[in-house]
């Protein structure tokens, strides 16, 4: 595995100069290892990960708590089905389906259709999350899984169903999943600003502070307001 450093701005009157920190990985480089690093698959090229402030549960420590069955009771009739991402045959239908619920739920397309091809088609990331609600297909979630994690990395879902608790029950049954499969961690992504603490509503929680793994999450919510 190689670092690579990437200057980025800074602040030069307060002695800040920030470098984005990122990880090209060999393809025989141990990918849990680069996880407990603090490192995330990034969708810029195959085996390109980045460092960054994020979150993953300690599946040993979690069991559901009153507000993830609250949410799976009024998801009720969810189901969880995994796939292969080099088994799923890529078509637009996808694309169309990731742009309409990105443009509604944050005002702009975040992937973009012929990014979206290439994570499907280039097999970095590993699987496909295929969810259904009373037997009719209604999202997917792409995933980087190994036999002791699993990434919950891009979700998208009918943009009808945004203001419903489906994100939320898609997670919860990604998590679960994870703990019947026996796998260690379960990573949520990054965690900066206020409206991604949402996913601190899991018992065993941890995020990674700079180098090391913390599950003071009162702290981390401090860090957070001062920040923003």
């Amino acid at each position: 595995m190689q670092y690579i450093f990437k200057e980025y701005k800074g602040n030069h009157e307060n002695y800040k100069f920030p470098y984005l920190v990122y990880l090209q990985a060999n393809d025989d480089d141990n990918i849990d290892e680069i996880y407990e690093k603090g490192f995330l698959a990034t969708r810029i090229k195959k085996n390109y990960y980045y460092l960054a402030r994020n979150l993953r549960i300690d599946l040993e420590e979690f069991s559901l708590n009153s507000e993830n069955r609250r949410v799976l009771k009024k998801t009720e009739g969810l189901e969880l089905e995994n796939q292969k991402l080099e088994n799923f045959k890529f078509d637009y239908s996808i694309s169309k389906l990731a742009s309409d619920f990105f443009k509604k739920k944050f005002g702009k397309i975040i992937i973009s259709p012929q990014k979206l091809k290439w994570i499907f088609e280039e097999k970095f990331f590993t699987n496909l999350l295929v969810y259904k609600l009373d037997g009719e297909k209604i999202g997917y979630c792409i995933t980087m899984e190994t036999e002791d994690l699993l990434h919950y990395a891009y979700p998208f879902y009918k943009p009808e169903l945004i203001s419903s608790n489906i994100g939320m029950g898609m997670m919860i049954k990604a998590i679960e999943y994870a703990k019947e499969n026996e796998k260690k961690h379960v990573y949520l992504g990054t965690v900066y600003t206020p409206k991604s603490l949402y996913k601190t509503q899991f018992r065993g929680i941890e995020w990674f502070d700079e180098n090391t793994w913390d599950k003071d999450i009162e702290k981390l919510k401090a860090k957070i307001k001062e920040e923003n």
